[in-house]
């Protein structure tokens, strides 16, 4: 989620055309292993099922472990396969394989004001209401459909945001060393408010990736519904494929969405602090993989030219296991950022050493800290880079790290949330009892 794109009606300039489109997930497991999305869109749709409609199921208010869930997104087939897009396909998937029966409605605009200013167009039709009402509980997957929830809080439906990361934490690691930083910084707080004080408060209940997460917001927000931990899970494909020794040219691989504010400064990061410390030579090993283009389109300074020309930049790849097959070892520079980091757990599944930060590691168990290592210090972070290049693959290392995130399945997250739907339903009932819609 990037809160320097957080739901603002300010920005009137932003707000395309929001085409509203109803899918509904296969149940087979969602993986980032899909084909041509190099350019972060799919040539080919992902495949998509059907679902019953809510009328044909049993009555609201029955003692029935399958629920009717709406599922409100604005990650679909139209965005990039990010760690924000996985989450939500992975969630919609866990609760149909729960028993539960569940519509989702995808707002088709990138998400950020222009699906904001989307979910409020979707609240005001009919036909969004009427699946409202017809539901057990919705579901607002992210951030950005939170629009939808004064109408929402009128039709009287119990109502969950997977809010995922704390806004607060994210917006308050923002930069603010230069006045432009300052301002930017500002106007972020600012756009926070309507969200979090006004728009957040109306649900149920809601879920976020950490203890960490949940700290930070019940700590700024002054009515903070009740909270839900749903952690997220690991590519169970890289868990399942036996890693092997890398390729003796192996890289460095770096995967980011760089089309995303905090990605870009932890590249920026690199390049001034980490970047003067290493040669040439080793630069040129360090691989950047991603949607989105890294570097800014003028690139002023020295430092950024250099690192620019030596590192090579791979774009979004078909299958995450051959990113990581390839590689000598993984770098995860998060300088900021809230929830858990993919970029962090995914490497150790796939039996590669890995090198990050204590912002890259926040959130994690004492498992995984033990297995990485961590540097904040640019010279250090250089160091640390040196010798894992120059070391032979360690088989015994390999598998400590794919045991330290054996337990963060996609099927844990998809028990955590199940628990937390029924929560919001039987919250309901006990105050208003059952309801026939």
């Amino acid at each position: 989620m990037s809160v320097h794109s957080t739901w603002s009606t300010l920005f009137p300039d932003l707000v395309p055309p929001c085409p509203v489109v109803t899918v509904a997930s296969s149940r087979e497991p969602f993986t980032n292993n899909l084909r041509g999305l190099s350019r972060g869109r799919p040539r080919a749709p992902v495949r998509l099922g059907t679902v019953a409609p809510f009328s044909a199921l049993s009555p609201r208010g029955n003692q029935v472990s399958g629920l009717r869930v709406l599922v409100v997104t604005s990650y679909g087939d139209h965005t990039a396969l990010t760690g924000g897009r996985l989450r939500r396909e992975n969630v919609v998937l866990g609760l149909r394989e729960s028993g539960h029966v569940v519509e989702r409605v995808t707002v088709s605009a990138r998400p950020g004001p222009r699906s904001a200013v989307g979910a409020a167009r979707l609240a005001a039709t009919s036909g969004f209401r009427r699946r409202a009402r017809s539901a057990d509980v919705v579901v607002l997957a992210d951030v950005f459909c939170l629009p939808t929830m004064p109408v929402l809080r009128r039709l009287g439906v119990p109502v969950l945001v997977d809010l995922v990361d704390s806004p607060y934490r994210l917006v308050g690691s923002a930069p603010r060393v230069s006045w432009r930083d300052r301002i930017s910084a500002f106007a972020q707080e600012a756009q926070l408010v309507p969200v979090m004080q006004v728009l957040l408060p109306m649900a149920d209940r809601v879920t976020y990736i950490s203890d960490e997460d949940v700290r930070v917001d019940a700590g700024r927000v002054r009515r903070m519904p009740a909270t839900s931990i749903v952690p997220n899970g690991v590519d169970t494909g890289l868990m399942n494929e036996e890693p092997l020794a890398p390729p003796d040219d192996g890289y460095i691989a770096w995967l980011a969405d760089w089309d995303y504010p905090p990605n870009r400064e932890s590249l920026q990061w690199f390049v001034h602090e980490v970047g003067p410390h290493l040669p040439d030579a080793l630069l040129r090993l360090v691989r950047l993989f991603g949607h989105g283009d890294p570097w800014p389109r003028a690139i002023a300074d020295e430092p950024t030219r250099r690192v620019a020309a030596l590192v090579e930049r791979a774009g979004f790849v078909d299958d995450l296991a051959d990113v990581y097959r390839g590689a000598r070892a993984v770098i995860a520079p998060v300088t900021r950022g809230a929830g858990v980091n993919n970029k962090v757990v995914e490497p150790l599944a796939a039996g590669r050493p890995l090198l990050t930060t204590s912002v890259g590691v926040r959130g994690l168990p004492d498992a995984v800290r033990d297995v990485v290592r961590v540097a904040d210090d640019g010279s250090r972070f250089a160091l640390y880079l040196t010798e894992m290049a120059a070391e032979d693959w360690d088989r015994d290392g390999a598998a400590a790290g794919r045991g330290s995130v054996a337990i963060m399945s996609w099927r844990r997250s998809a028990e955590a949330m199940n628990v937390a739907l029924h929560a919001v339903v039987a919250e309901a009932v006990s105050r208003q009892g059952p309801v026939s819609r």
